[in-house]
């Protein structure tokens, strides 16, 4: 059974570039010949500041095109060592999911769901290539919606 104790391990057995490689290696071997790889579907959620993954507002890894899997040191939330998957992955996926719930995400989720192009937040950069995007709302994280019938 996996248990949150062998994550404890592993982030102790790498540095955070060293799990990325890791991470990386996984999804290649995972994906044999496709330079790019394709999830069939990505479960993604989204922080009280727009971020999706490990990927924040103002981050450099917002323009990362050559990695797959990135470390993040500088983290504006804790932990400040991560790893992350990047967009050319996260939009290559075949359907990308959000599941946001509660008032407490009805801001970030209009801001992200009805941008008027003037700020790009992560989430709203989730844009699969030649996939689908769903997002599941409860009726508190909806309720700012104007755009959209519920």
């Amino acid at each position: 059974m996996f248990t949150g104790i062998a994550l404890t391990c592993y982030a102790v057995l790498y540095t955070v570039i060293e799990a990325a490689d890791d991470y990386a290696n996984k999804v290649k071997a995972a994906f044999p010949g496709n330079e790019l790889p394709c999830f069939d579907m990505l479960m993604l959620g989204m922080g009280p500041d727009g971020h999706t993954c490990s990927l924040f507002p103002g981050h450099k890894l917002l323009e990362e095109k050559k990695l797959i899997i990135a470390p993040i040191s500088d983290s504006p939330k804790p932990p400040p060592s991560r790893v992350t998957m990047t967009f050319p992955v996260v939009n290559n996926t075949r359907c990308a999911v959000f599941a946001s719930c509660g008032e407490g995400k009805a801001e970030m989720v209009q801001r992200v769901l009805e941008n008027d192009g003037t700020e790009l937040l992560p989430a709203a950069r989730v844009e699969p290539h030649s996939g689908d995007l769903f997002w599941l709302l409860d009726a508190g994280a909806a309720k700012n919606l104007t755009k959209y019938k519920l």
